[in-house]
């Protein structure tokens, strides 16, 4: 039977997987072709004919190498896109979310900077202008970000409480709102934030884009596609090396990167552990 095992080795001769899979697959393959060969002989065929039947019904040499050899790289290919996409995706996930918080900080800093200029305008004034408006309009459209500015007189509208002292503008009128329209599609998750000032004369509020929704969505819907995916790629790996069991699912789902390092250091260090490990 020797050019049966000859004949399944060449079969696997530049297969790329993992050494413990192939020879599995090999003693699977060589069974069933002795059996062949077996039952070809009780019909009445030499050995040497029952081998020549069962390794032409089991296919032509080149095509088996072929769709064996096309069955690992796929599976190879396979877990490589899944390890590149998680590794795109976290990427993608951290370079947006840090320029939607760049962003956010530019509008934090713009934001004090336009407040400090209004509240300069309205310094030492007891009403409102029309300079003094234009003024505070030409501010707001000098800004991407403010949709809205509302100054109350602060004597109209400042209750004094002993507990709390806050102002209360609501049922009020405004001495002075202006409103514009700006870039803040909702189906996008770009939210508005309002901030407050004031003092003993003007109370100030101002309305402004905010992405911190948007960073939100991003980083939740990012994170998780990046963690689902490299957990996909982490228990392929280990199945392939044949150290698939249920702890290593859980450490891979609770601690993604980590469980894996975990994984990875504990297979080289186990006695047990293959000699060599086929990391896609």
């Amino acid at each position: 039977m020797k050019r049966i095992e000859a004949f399944v080795d060449s079969m696997y001769l530049n297969v790329d997987g993992d050494k413990q899979e192939i020879d599995e697959l090999k003693a699977e393959m060589k069974n069933h072709l002795f059996e062949s060969v077996q039952e070809l002989k009780e019909e009445g065929k030499t050995e040497q004919q029952a081998i020549t039947i069962a390794i032409q019904r089991f296919g032509e040499e080149k095509e088996m190498r072929a769709v064996i050899g096309q069955l690992f790289e796929i599976q190879k290919i396979f877990a490589k896109r899944v390890l590149y996409i998680a590794i795109v995706c976290l990427i993608l996930t951290i370079s947006i979310g840090s320029f939607l918080w760049k962003i956010d900080d530019s509008t934090a800093q713009g934001l004090a900077e336009t407040s400090t200029l209004i509240s300069k305008e309205l310094e030492n004034k007891d009403v409102m202008t029309f300079s003094m408006k234009r003024k505070i309009e030409t501010l707001v459209e000098d800004t991407n970000y403010i949709s809205e500015v509302t100054i109350y007189n602060s004597k109209d509208i400042r209750s004094v409480s002993q507990n709390s002292g806050e102002y209360h503008w609501k049922s009020q009128k405004p001495d002075f709102q202006y409103q514009r329209t700006i870039w803040a599609p909702k189906w996008l998750g770009v939210d508005s934030s309002t901030s407050g000032n004031g003092n003993e004369q003007w109370f100030v509020l101002i309305e402004s884009r905010s992405f911190d929704q948007l960073q939100v969505i991003i980083v939740f819907m990012g994170g998780a596609i990046y963690w689902t995916l490299f957990t996909i790629w982490a228990i392929i790996n280990a199945y392939h090396q044949k150290r698939l069991h249920i702890k290593w699912i859980l450490l891979f789902l609770l601690l993604n990167v980590l469980g894996y390092l975990i994984y990875y250091f504990t297979g080289i260090q186990s006695p047990s552990s293959k000699e060599h490990e086929d990391l896609y």
